[in-house]
């Protein structure tokens, strides 16, 4: 069995505490052309949940002279009102991902999100520089949980499925890691959620658990700090 060489992670939830600001750009949509249909407590029930399935689920409550592409610029103007803002790195994320390029492991971003944002909450979070590839939303035919940003990220860093991890916190990052034939990782840091019923290969509650336990059992050599 071949070693796992690369790792891509999902962004928001998982190395980017964005819950907040996301939840507050989908509320203000809502209340634009929904409101009352949905509380703020609804909507964060929600997140991780990609921005066409939600259009599925409220269209038909939509106006018929409303686009999908209206709504979805409504929710961006919100979302560059104040989102980088509100961002910050979950905790250890930085220094974790220090210690796996210190262990030669190749790193990705494959994201549901506009590159816009990506980069802008990246840089703003000082890790833009620890990535060997970044896979958009704008990247991509179908976003996850199609496998397509998988595979491209794969392609991109000419790596195989059996040398690869995705390492996600929603369900559409555990079906895409599935079906592109990855091994999955479940980021749990705000609890635990139905993803697990989609049986990942490992389910941690942060990211340092997922350093101590997964990276360091196999590099036992190597602690926090690069000692």
């Amino acid at each position: 069995m071949s070693k796992i060489s690369c790792i891509l992670f999902d962004l928001d939830g998982t190395l980017l505490d964005s819950r907040e600001p996301i939840v507050d750009a989908l509320y203000a949509m809502v209340q634009q052309y929904l409101p009352y249909r949905f509380t703020r407590a609804e909507l964060l029930k929600r997140f991780g949940e990609s921005f066409d399935d939600f259009y599925y689920q409220i269209s038909d409550q939509i106006s018929s002279d409303v686009t999908k592409e209206e709504l979805f610029q409504s929710y961006l103007k919100s979302m560059k009102s104040n989102h980088t803002d509100a961002l910050k790195l979950f905790p250890s994320v930085c220094e974790s991902l220090v210690q796996l390029k210190l262990l030669g492991y190749r790193l990705g971003i494959v994201t549901n999100k506009q590159r816009e944002f990506v980069l802008k909450g990246l840089e703003q979070s000082g890790i833009l520089d620890l990535f060997d590839t970044i896979v958009c939303v704008d990247d991509v035919n179908a976003g996850k949980p199609s496998p397509e940003p998988i595979v491209k990220a794969m392609d991109s860093l000419g790596v195989l499925p059996n040398q690869t991890m995705m390492v996600g916190d929603s369900r559409y990052d555990m079906i895409a890691a599935r079906a592109a034939q990855v091994k999955c990782v479940l980021l749990e840091w705000y609890g635990q959620n139905k993803s697990q019923e989609l049986l990942p290969d490992y389910c941690f509650s942060s990211f340092l658990e997922f350093l101590e336990i997964y990276i360091f059992t196999r590099n036992p050599q190597v602690e926090m700090g690069g000692k």
